[in-house]
């Protein structure tokens, strides 16, 4: 063939190839702006809510005590932790004149050791106010704390006792601040695990051992801290009512201004709870009150906006006002960007003096000569062989592998219960269902009639749909839930032998061309800050589809099978979960546990994959092709009630859909 006349022939395949190719792209960015627009709205509205229900002592009082319970559990410390022996070590007492640096480590939980300094001054007149000094994000080989190791000389000199606690992150023992952020270790959310816990329970372990200091007044305990370690002093004052002062340096801001401005770019992963019953930082704020609190905030800070922390600044505190303690909430604005200074240093002094000490005014002592790092090393290099620190993700809150269970009754009440504690806890954020969302066909393609819906406002979601010309009554359905990279002409081919009426879903964000990494990452860190994952998000829109597909001509509602590839057959087996309606799941490539996903908020606290597959019985189970040796445990569920025969391997999707649990039959049927 000439070939002229050969690229004549091919240039209209190539040409409306490329167009669907700028079609993919085109609703690939559209979803970015969509999702961004539609979290910003939600984090407008937690911002909202907690406007009125802080608004005054009165309202405010009828909350606190569920949001300090509910603050508790988001950072993983509900039920505490068991109060285990802190088996204290002192490693050196340094001399440094008018006062003493002893370096401590203590075990906050078996085998997670925490190394401090403790700065102690030698003239005291009896026992002394003590403050908690929580460290930012410092690096320095021996801790945070040599680097900050002047905020404890200045306490010290002036009268206060003071430990200095490295973070987790940067400590003599390693462990990690940064699993979401840059480390792909986005199971954290999967496990409800924030290293802002941990650095709590550290905080509040210190204080433990505070309380057994003859020097030390417990019942004048401060805390203060920059950073990471400002976060940690909110969160520790939220929750411990020993810390009587408060003074968080950089910063604060609400989740309104932090989603708009997108500054989880900027943050460690413990700057933040686990954002389950969807509270605003004015929350933590409220919580502190009336107790003093001052914040310290720089004006060219893009870490924490200026219309988060004056939004913060008027809120809580017109709450303090109603408490009548006017004089006992500020907020100190610098125009610097985020860093330390003496003046600042200064300010949190004064700050405890005149809330710990009672003294309105005096000449401080602000000179410090700062000992080489190694000096005030706790393990000089050589830390705990035993550590179990960098593996605390691991442990602090996710759960135990699944009990077995003796009777079928027995395991009804664990169904029944962890069913409640999906909705309640895992997809709590989920908005309710109510009509089935209006579809609107757009166009042909590939067999398929493409058809989009909203499955929230502001959230198109694309669908395709295709039956037989003839059917004989209401048909079975096939809801298939598609993957990233997945197309028109692979879905037509894997779906082509199904009878009856198929749709493919396309949730938020996926499609031929996908979010890219960093994009998905914005999004999933955002999405936690309103109590969201993408993948929560993306079972709403399956649910969705779900709804749209019961009402389509010819479909028996009574009969849908949804299912899905790796990570999408799990937001199939969750959306069959969360919805009885749905007749049966079958799983292509079934992932094993959710540290592969799906990702939901919370989920690795109270089930994993198989046991949440075995909460799917009696209805009918099926597994393309393989059923992974972990879902042995969803088999045994599924004896124990009778129905071993409703676990199926099957080489046919087809066949399942039609009710056909068996291989006698012919291929070429």
């Amino acid at each position: 063939m000439d070939l002229k006349l050969a690229a004549l022939l091919f240039l209209p395949v190539a040409l409306a190839a490329q167009t669907e190719l700028d079609r993919s792209y085109q609703r690939m960015l559209d979803s970015r702006r969509q999702v961004m627009a539609y979290l910003e709205r939600q984090a407008d509205e937690i911002t909202r809510q907690a406007t009125d229900e802080i608004a005054s002592p009165e309202k405010w009082e009828r909350a606190r005590p569920r949001r300090l319970e509910e603050l508790r559990d988001m950072l993983g410390l509900l039920p505490w932790p068991e109060r285990t022996p802190l088996n204290l070590q002192v490693t050196g007492v340094l001399d440094k004149g008018d006062y003493t640096v002893e370096k401590i480590a203590f075990e906050s939980l078996p085998r997670v050791y925490v190394t401090a300094n403790l700065y102690v001054p030698k003239k005291r007149a009896g026992r002394a106010p003590a403050i908690i000094y929580v460290c930012g994000h410092a690096v320095k080989p021996y801790g945070s704390k040599t680097h900050y190791q002047r905020h404890g000389i200045s306490f010290a000199r002036n009268g206060y006792v003071a430990m200095i606690l490295d973070p987790i992150q940067i400590a003599e023992t390693f462990a990690l601040h940064h699993g979401v952020y840059n480390q792909e270790m986005e199971d954290w959310y999967a496990r409800g695990y924030t290293p802002a816990g941990v650095e709590v329970w550290n905080a509040m372990r210190a204080i433990d051992y505070l309380e057994t200091r003859t020097e030390v007044d417990a019942s004048k305990i401060g805390i203060t801290g920059r950073s990471g370690g400002a976060a940690m002093s909110w969160f520790t004052a939220a929750v411990d009512p020993r810390v009587k002062v408060a003074s968080p340096v950089m910063g604060i801001s609400t989740y309104a201004a932090n989603v708009r401005d997108n500054t989880q770019r900027l943050h460690c992963d413990c700057m933040f709870p686990i954002n389950t019953y969807l509270h605003d930082m004015l929350h933590q704020g409220a919580l502190i009150a009336p107790r003093a609190l001052r914040m310290m905030h720089g004006r060219q800070d893009r870490l924490f906006p200026i219309p988060g922390y004056e939004e913060f600044e008027r809120r809580v505190g017109t709450l303090f006002q109603g408490y009548g303690k006017t004089g006992g909430f500020d907020n100190i604005v610098v125009d610097t960007g985020h860093q330390d200074s003496h003046y600042l240093r200064e300010q949190a002094i004064r700050w405890f003096d005149r809330h710990l000490m009672g003294i309105p005014e005096r000449r401080l002592d602000m000179d410090f000569s700062e000992a080489p790092e190694l000096e005030l090393a706790v393990f000089g290099g050589n830390p705990p062989s035993d550590a179990r620190n960098f593996r605390v993700h691991e442990f602090f809150t996710t759960a135990g592998p699944p009990r077995r269970h003796a009777s079928p009754a027995a395991w009804n009440a664990r169904q029944s219960a962890l069913l409640e504690t999906l909705r309640a806890k895992v997809f709590r954020a989920l908005p309710e269902r109510e009509a089935a969302p209006k579809a609107v066909t757009r166009r042909q393609i590939a067999g398929f009639e493409e058809i989009e819906f909203e499955s929230e406002p502001g959230i198109p979601i694309r669908a395709l749909v295709s039956k037989p010309k003839e059917l004989p009554g209401p048909a079975p359905a096939f809801l298939y839930v598609a993957s990233d990279g997945e197309d028109e002409e692979s879905l037509a081919s894997l779906l082509g032998t199904v009878p009856g009426v198929r749709m493919v879903v396309f949730p938020r964000g996926v499609g031929a061309i996908p979010w890219d990494r960093r994009f998905y990452r914005d999004a999933l860190r955002n999405a936690m800050h309103t109590g969201r994952t993408v993948d929560s998000m993306r079972v709403h829109d399956v649910l969705s589809a779900f709804d749209v597909l019961r009402g389509w001509p010819g479909v028996d509602g009574a009969r849908i099978l949804v299912s899905g590839k790796k990570v999408s057959g799990g937001l199939a087996l969750y959306a069959a979960l969360l919805e009885p309606r749905i007749h049966q799941v079958l799983l292509f490539h079934a992932p094993t546990t959710h540290v592969e996903g799906p990702n939901f908020l919370n989920v690795l606290r109270y089930t994993d994959l198989p046991e949440a597959a075995a909460a799917l019985a009696p209805r009918r189970l099926s597994f393309y092709g393989y059923i992974p040796d972990a879902y042995a445990y969803t088999r045994q569920v599924y004896e124990l009630l009778g129905k071993g025969d409703h676990v199926f391997l099957t080489m046919s999707h087809g066949s399942v859909l039609e009710g056909r649990y068996d291989h006698q039959f012919s291929s070429g049927r």
